[in-house]
C-alpha cells in the first residue's frame, strides 16, 4: 500500500466502456537482507485489495476500494547506532527504541467518484471528455496496539481529461488529517495514462512512471521507476516521548511481466533494485530521532488479480 494519496493511481472515469467492474488483488512485496548501518534489515509485506466499480448513470461512476496489508520488518546487528540524543538525556541503547522487529499494519477504505462534464466539446481533440473527480477515505497505518493513534481521514478533488483509447489525465489536490489532531496536510495529485502507439502504454506509478509493452494480447512486459514511501504510527515507547512515526522511503527501478492466464485471472511478476532507501523514526515535537540510509538491494513482487 505504497503511496498515501487520497486517489488511486488510476481514478475512475465515467463512460460506457467500463470493464472489470469487480477486482480482487493479492500481492506480496519482499526486500531481502539489506545492509544498513552496521546491521541488516529485511521486510515482507503481503497485501489484499478489493475494488468494485458501479456506473450509476451515463455521466456518473462510483467506486469503492478497500486494502489491507501487513509489513514485517526484521533487524539484525547494530542498525541504529549507540544512543539517541534527547533533551532530557541520552537514551543508552538506540536499538531498544525499535527492537529487532516491527509488525506494522495498514487498512484503508475509500469511496471514489467521477462525473462527466462534457459530451462533445472538441476543444483539444475529437471525442474528448472532461470530468470532475473526487474521493473520500478513512484508514489507519499502525504498529500493534496503536490502531486508534494511526487513524486518519482524507479526501481529494480534481479535474480529469480523456481522449478514449489514447490519453487519460487527472490533476487535483488531496487533503489528509489525523483523527487525533485537527491538522490538514494538503498534497497535489497527478495521474497519467498515455498510449502513444497501439502496443505501448505509459502511466504514472506513485512518484514515477511505468512503460508497458504488449507483446501479445495476453502478455506484456514493463519497465518502472518510482519513489515509494510508507509511514506508520508506532506505539508509545518511553516517556516523555510523544507520538512516534516510522517511515521507509525508497526509490525503485524494476522490470516486470503481466500475464493474462485467463479472461478473469492475471499474474504480475516484478523484480528490480532499491536504488536509494532511508529509514527514519520521528517524534512529533523533537523531530527526527533516528535516520539511516540503507545500501542498494534487490526487491521482488508477486501479484495475482481476479477481474470480473
Amino acid at each position: 500500500m505504497a503511496g498515501e494519496s487520497a486517489l488511486l493511481d488510476a481514478p475512475p472515469f465515467p463512460g460506457p466502456d467500463i470493464t472489470d467492474a469487480f477486482r480482487i488483488q493479492a500481492e506480496t512485496f519482499a526486500a531481502p537482507d539489506t545492509s544498513i548501518g552496521s546491521g541488516h534489515v529485511s521486510v515482507v509485506r503481503p497485501e489484499l485489495g478489493v475494488r468494485a466499480t458501479w456506473p450509476a448513470s451515463d455521466r456518473l461512476v462510483l467506486r469503492i476500494v478497500t486494502r489491507v496489508a501487513k509489513s514485517r520488518y526484521r533487524f539484525r546487528g547494530d542498525v541504529w547506532g549507540a544512543t539517541v540524543a534527547l533533551p532530557f538525556g541520552p537514551y543508552p541503547d538506540a536499538d531498544q527504541l525499535i527492537g529487532d522487529r516491527l509488525d506494522l499494519h495498514a487498512a484503508r477504505l475509500a469511496l471514489e467518484g467521477a462525473y462527466r462534464l462534457s459530451d462533445d466539446t472538441h476543444w483539444l481533440a475529437d471525442g474528448e471528455q472532461w470530468a470532475v473527480l473526487g474521493s473520500a477515505n478513512i484508514g489507519s497505518r499502525w504498529e500493534d496496539g496503536a490502531f486508534d493513534s494511526g487513524l486518519a481521514a482524507g479526501g481529494a478533488l480534481g479535474l480529469g481529461y480523456e481522449i478514449p483509447k489514447l490519453l487519460r489525465v487527472a490533476l487535483g489536490v488531496s487533503l489528509r488529517t489525523s483523527l487525533n489532531k485537527a491538522e490538514l496536510d494538503p498534497d497535489p495529485f497527478f495521474s497519467l495514462r498515455w498510449r502513444p502507439i497501439e502496443r505501448v502504454t505509459v502511466r504514472t506509478r506513485e512518484l514515477g512512471l511505468q512503460v508497458e509493452v504488449a507483446l501479445t494480447p495476453s502478455f506484456e512486459v514493463y519497465l518502472t521507476g518510482f519513489r515509494s514511501s510508507d509511514g506508520y504510527r508506532l506505539r508509545d515507547r518511553i516517556r516523555p516521548l510523544g507520538d512516534l512515526t516510522f517511515r521507509d522511503r525508497q526509490v525503485r527501478l524494476g522490470v516486470g511481466l503481466d500475464w493474462s492466464l485467463a479472461d478473469w485471472l492475471r499474474l504480475d511478476l516484478e523484480a528490480g533494485a532499491i536504488a536509494d532507501r532511508r529509514l527514519r523514526v520521528r517524534e512529533e515535537d523533537l523531530g527526527t530521532l533516528l535516520s539511516r540510509r540503507a545500501d542498494s538491494s534487490a526487491y521482488f513482487e508477486v501479484r495475482f488479480e481476479v477481474r470480473l
